[in-house]
């Protein structure tokens, strides 16, 4: 049950980085546009600030998922990380802001997901002997 935890912590994490990490992405300046871009970074502009709390949050993620993999099978916790899509997927569209539709064929994506990690975690039938 502890990898669980772990696991399902590393998926909040790495989440919540992505969302960062986009917000972050449409603040700054372009990468082509080199100069601004380090100006940026270096005056702590707002999307600067986001890019930072992104990364720390990839790497706390990082941490949760070692943990994980301490405590569970990798085919396992990687079936949960796949939770992160769903995460990222409803947050983009519930998120004021963000301009994301509700699309029928991505609620059939998060649905072959959840379907997808409920078969990984079903307990194996025992053989009958």
């Amino acid at each position: 049950m502890k990898g669980i935890f772990w696991a399902l912590c590393s998926v909040v994490l790495v989440s919540g980085a992505q969302l960062l990490l986009r917000s972050a992405m449409v603040s700054l300046p372009p990468v082509a546009e080199p100069l601004s871009l380090l100006r940026a970074l270096f005056h702590f502009a707002t999307g600067s600030g986001m890019l930072l709390l992104g990364l720390s949050g990839y790497i706390a993620s990082m941490g949760c998922w070692y943990l994980a993999l301490h405590r569970m099978a990798l085919s396992q916790a990687y079936a949960l990380l796949s939770l992160s899509y769903i995460l990222v997927w409803i947050a983009a569209i519930v998120l004021p802001g963000w301009s994301e539709r509700f699309s029928w064929a991505g609620l059939a994506g998060v649905g072959l997901i959840i379907a997808g990690v409920l078969v990984i975690f079903l307990p194996a039938a025992k053989k009958v002997k």
